[in-house]
C-alpha cells in the first residue's frame, strides 16, 4: 500500500516536476492533448504533434532513467511519425510493406534493449504498446486515430506503473483523458449527424 501511495504521490508532484525529465514530459502532454483535440482529416497537423510528443517523452524516459524500452519505441513512434506525415502530404497510403518494417522495429529494438540491459518483461508490454502506436498513426482521419489513442494509452499508463515511472504515468493519464474528451466533442457529434 505504501508503493502505490509513494507512487500516487510522485505522480502529482510530477504535475510541478520542473526538472528536465518532467519538462519534457510537459512538452508531450501538450503535444499530444492538441492532437487528439484536433478534428477530422488534419493528419498532417496531428502527425506533427505526434512527432513532437513522442520525441519529448523519450527524452523524458531516458532523463528520468526509467523505463528504457519506452524510450526506444517513442524514439522509433517519432521517427515512424516523420515518415507518414511526408505519406499524407503526398495524399498516398502507406505501403503495407513499410508498416511491416514498423512493426519489425519496434519488436526488434525492444529485444536487443532488453536484452543488453537484462531481460526486462516489460519489454513485451512496451512491444504491444508500440504495435497499437502503429495502428494509432496509419488513420486517415481523426476518429479512428483517437481510438487507437485510447488503446494505446491504457498499455502505456500499465508500463509505467509498472516501470515506476510517474511522471510519464501523469502525461499518458491526462492523454487518455483528453482524448476521450476529444472523442465526445468530436466522434459522437460525427455518428448523430449520420444518423439524422
Amino acid at each position: 500500500m505504501t508503493a502505490v501511495k509513494e507512487f500516487l504521490n510522485e505522480m502529482i508532484h510530477s504535475f510541478f516536476d520542473f526538472t528536465p525529465a518532467g519538462i519534457m514530459s510537459l512538452v508531450c502532454l501538450i503535444c499530444m492533448i492538441t492532437a487528439s483535440l484536433v478534428k477530422g482529416k488534419n493528419m498532417k497537423i496531428i502527425l506533427m504533434l505526434v512527432f513532437c510528443g513522442n520525441f519529448s517523452i523519450a527524452v523524458s524516459y531516458l532523463l528520468a532513467g526509467e523505463g528504457i524500452n519506452g524510450a526506444a519505441s517513442c524514439f522509433i513512434g517519432a521517427a515512424q511519425s516523420v515518415i507518414n506525415y511526408f505519406f499524407d502530404s503526398k495524399g498516398k497510403p502507406l505501403p503495407k510493406w513499410l508498416i511491416g518494417i514498423y512493426m519489425a522495429a519496434f519488436v526488434i529494438v525492444n529485444l536487443v534493449v532488453s536484452f543488453s540491459t537484462g531481460f526486462n518483461p516489460l519489454c513485451l508490454l512496451a512491444i504491444v504498446a508500440s504495435l497499437t502506436f502503429v495502428m494509432m498513426i496509419d488513420q486517415d482521419n481523426g476518429a479512428k486515430y483517437r481510438f487507437w489513442v485510447i488503446c494505446n494509452s491504457v498499455l502505456w499508463c500499465i508500463y509505467d506503473v509498472l516501470s515506476k515511472s510517474p511522471s510519464n504515468f501523469a502525461t499518458h493519464i491526462c492523454l487518455l483523458t483528453f482524448t476521450l474528451i476529444g472523442m465526445i466533442i468530436h466522434d459522437r457529434k460525427k455518428k448523430s449527424e449520420v444518423k439524422e
